[in-house]
């Protein structure tokens, strides 16, 4: 029976002690994992240091003090220890730091703010984490509170008591800023609310009523459009047609641009300086595309190049010759033609090349067209004997010329070799009918030339001593 007893006792002071030794364990953990309690503990650590600090320095003015060399070494020991010490606590480590890090400022609301509540998430979660903040506040107090009590069990008026005690009246006085604080938040976010629902009311319904004028204007500009040039439009004069439509884009535009600045006259320096900020932003990326807008209005408004024109492009030590096909806002499409030197030699090439609108300003152009109607100058070249009667090759030509309605002129000069004539023919023709008209033109001409006995051409001659040596 004594052994049963001795058993069960010795089992009782066992569980006594292991949940003694948990709730010294769980009290720990919590002293060292609360926020509030390691940033209190760290506050009064540091006004401790620094007091003591304040007292040695007094100390060692003291005439008996800095007569004493042992003495004085002591404290300057002392002055050093503590100074050390207060590199281990954070000078601005107090409740005040804890709260101000979750204060929440409205910032002004944009549309993107508004589309995906930007703020409102923000606000949310400073919210939840303050929530968090204030449970664990909560929780410091009651721990206190607890080991008061328990302290008070044990030795109700020692040091540890009155520690306690000190801590709790701090807790309990400090506990109206943490209400304060939450209540702060609940009145932003409700102040945020209200700050969308004004911006609501006030701004992005005035945004989409701007962009529902601006969308039916585009649509009753395309009806416009559609009504002017497939219903009234003049068939002939393509060209005409197109210079209406680039006008009329330009001034849709321009329209838009003064109905957005009317439409947010009150916000106008905001959108200068927002618009100066993009500028700013985009000129080094945009240079060349701002150029070569610059360049298409340049040349709509001056004419000094048009679609038809045949133009030749100085670069540094080369050159481009050939039609105008198009002009658009970025660049000028060109139908190359051959090499040639006082409008010779010109031959198609076949090749598309796009030189970028800037280049009216930077690069010389020299045109070689008549401006009227897409007129250009094409050239024809053959190649005749020495031995030959140029009467009958001009009346040949003419009759050719005159059944296609074309009017022409002929020179000649010798070739590199000096063996042969080359009649250079020169002919007007719309740049849109050069290539179809120049390979007709030739041909006619070949075999008109090659009908008459009394023309020789160079190949032809060619051919025939060939033959004639087989």
């Amino acid at each position: 029976m004594k052994i049963k007893f001795i058993i069960l006792f010795l089992l009782l002071f066992t569980s006594v002690a292991f949940t003694n030794e948990l709730n010294e364990a769980s009290t720990k953990k919590i002293s060292n994992t609360n926020i509030w309690l390691k940033t209190y503990s760290n506050y009064k650590n540091y006004n401790t240091v620094l007091n003591n600090i304040n007292k040695i320095e007094l100390e060692i003015l003291k005439p008996k003090i800095r007569n004493n060399q042992s003495k004085l070494q002591e404290y300057m020991n002392k002055l050093n220890i503590y100074k050390s010490k207060l590199f281990l606590y954070e000078k601005k480590s107090s409740f005040d730091e804890l709260l101000k890090n979750k204060k929440y400022e409205i910032p002004n609301i944009n549309i993107y703010d508004y589309l995906f509540n930007i703020s409102e998430e923000e606000l949310r979660n400073k919210i939840r984490k303050y929530d968090s903040l204030k449970k664990e506040f909560y929780s410091a107090f009651v721990y206190l509170q607890d080991s008061y009590e328990e302290q008070l069990k044990v030795d109700s008026k020692g040091k540890r008591v009155i520690q306690l005690k000190e801590q709790i009246d701090y807790f309990s006085e400090y506990t109206e800023n943490i209400e304060k604080m939450y209540e702060t938040l609940l009145e932003t976010k409700d102040d945020l609310k209200r700050k969308y629902e004004e911006y609501k009311n006030e701004v992005f319904i005035k945004h989409i009523t701007t962009f529902s004028i601006i969308i039916v204007s585009y649509f009753i500009y395309k009806i416009s459009l559609f009504i002017f040039f497939y219903l009234v439009r003049n068939k002939e004069s393509e060209e005409l047609e197109k210079n209406y439509r680039k006008l009329m884009a330009l001034l849709f535009v321009l329209s838009i641009l003064i109905f957005i600045i009317i439409r947010y006259i009150n916000d106008i320096m905001y959108i200068i300086t927002f618009l100066g900020i993009i500028a700013a932003a985009l000129t080094i990326a945009t240079r060349e595309i701002i150029l070569n807008i610059a360049g298409a209005i340049y040349i709509f408004f001056s004419n000094v190049i048009r679609v038809g024109d045949r133009v030749m492009v100085q670069f540094e030590t080369k050159h481009t010759i050939g039609d105008i096909t198009n002009i658009s806002l970025i660049k000028i499409k060109l139908n190359e033609v051959s090499d040639y030197t006082n409008i010779k030699e010109i031959k198609n090439v076949g090749r598309t090349i796009y030189i970028p609108n800037s280049y009216i300003f930077t690069k010389v152009f020299y045109n070689y067209s008549l401006k009227k109607n897409g007129i250009i100058n094409d050239l024809i070249e053959f190649e005749f004997d020495i031995d030959n009667n140029f009467d009958f090759i001009e009346e040949v030509t003419a009759k050719v010329f005159e059944k296609f309605d074309l009017i022409h002129t002929l020179s000649y000069s010798l070739n590199s070799t000096k063996t042969a004539i080359i009649a250079i023919i020169s002919y007007q023709i719309n740049y849109k009918t050069v290539s179809s008209k120049r390979g007709e033109i030739s041909i006619s001409l070949l075999k008109e030339y090659e009908k008459n006995e009394n023309i020789k051409l160079k190949a032809a001659k060619k051919v025939i001593k060939k033959d004639s040596e087989e």
